[in-house]
């Protein structure tokens, strides 16, 4: 009787622990019923997340440290506790350093050197910021990236397939002359554990409902040094995304950050969904994945609101799949009327971050995710 009462206390406590649906809950008839799966998701889960990803990889997640080192193992062990059937697949590369150093040239070129002369402060400082990442860059020749990406088959069409990204590298520089301070501390808990809790939330509620159509998440490494994680994804699996069943990639990146007295329109809750200009030719690939996004999350009550902004916002890793044709978006906090000073600095922590904005973003997406694959919107 002893070890009986020890099992269920063990197994209460565990189970406690753990996102679990009812049968009747898992199978989704309308927007009701994701807004009663979304609401029963607890938000200290998600922040539990971000803080565990941000303490298990103290001081930095920066390519070539440590810490970096840890963080897949990290996640990969998070991923088999959430949905301990899955597999998760450590999709390593090799990182095109050449690429990535062209990239940092050529914009320096394009952007600096042909508009300010050698002996301005915005030229050096500049100047000082691509030697600063070329160098950096060929330090890391021999340093493999990891991709490590979960997957959940559609139960009827598992051909039509969404992917959503969020990188988990971090990088620090000096403000005043751009150099990478390779020794500084960088939590990186906007940039980017914001978007990795929010995705390994995504999970726990995945792993629960019915889906009919396949969901693939990666989480994507390399991406302060000119994307090469992306880059390297889409280029090994171009072909498949290529299909006409390929919805489009969902990017999740710093959405831990919203003020109100920084904001310029004096407003919180007020975030960005990215895609391509409107002159661009494919902007209605963007279009149409986002407009879909954002009719069922206005519809999930999260107190969120992603606007849709179509500027050609050109830093993060969706920037990969438009170079191959692809419909792609960025989910993130508005950067135009209130940017996180903190990004790429040591002061970027968990205890900075607005709880509950991110809470409502994670809500926002996870809404729009769920009625995607059950074409409710």
């Amino acid at each position: 009787m002893k070890y009986l009462f020890l099992f269920f206390l063990q197994f209460s406590i565990l189970g406690a622990d753990h996102f679990v649906l009812r049968d009747y809950e898992k199978n989704i008839k309308n927007m009701g019923s994701i807004k009663s799966v979304i609401r029963k998701y607890k938000d200290d889960k998600l922040i539990k997340h971000l803080r565990d990803f941000v303490a298990c990889c103290r001081p930095s997640r920066m390519v070539g440290t440590k810490s970096h080192a840890k963080a897949s193992v990290w996640l990969v062990d998070r991923l088999k506790q959430i949905d301990p059937k899955a597999n998760v697949v450590v999709d390593e590369f090799t990182p095109d350093i050449e690429y990535a150093k062209s990239v940092y040239r050529e914009d320096f070129q394009k952007e600096v050197a042909s508009n300010y002369p050698s002996t301005s402060s915005i030229y050096k400082k500049w100047n000082n910021f691509t030697n600063s990442m070329t160098s950096h860059l060929e330090k890391l020749r021999t340093v493999k990236g990891k991709n490590i990406i979960w997957e959940k088959k559609g139960s009827i069409s598992p051909d039509e397939v969404i992917i959503l990204g969020a990188h988990y590298d971090t990088i620090s520089y000096d403000k005043e002359n751009l150099v990478i301070n390779f020794e500084a501390p960088q939590p990186g808990a906007d940039n980017n554990a914001s978007g990795v809790a929010s995705l390994l939330s995504l999970i726990e509620i995945l792993t629960e409902v019915n889906t009919p159509k396949t969901v693939r998440v990666v989480f994507f490494d390399y991406q302060e040094f000119a994307f090469l994680g992306a880059r390297a994804y889409v280029k090994k699996y171009k072909e498949d995304l290529k299909s006409d069943k390929f919805a489009g990639f969902v990017n999740l990146l710093m959405l831990g950050h919203d003020t109100k007295r920084n904001d310029k329109g004096n407003r919180s809750n007020n975030f960005k969904v990215y895609t391509r200009k409107e002159s661009d030719p494919l902007h209605g690939l963007d279009l149409k994945l986002a407009n879909k996004l954002i009719k069922a999350g206005d519809k999930s009550l999260s107190g969120m609101r992603f606007e849709l902004d179509p500027n050609g916002f050109n830093r993060s890793d969706h920037v990969s799949f438009w170079e191959e044709g692809l419909a792609a978006v960025t989910f993130t906090q508005n950067w135009e009327e209130d940017p996180n000073p903190k990004n790429h600095t040591s002061n970027d922590f968990v205890e900075t971050l607005n709880f509950r904005s991110l809470d409502n973003a994670f809500r926002f997406i996870s809404a729009s995710i769920i009625a995607w694959t059950y074409d409710i919107i």
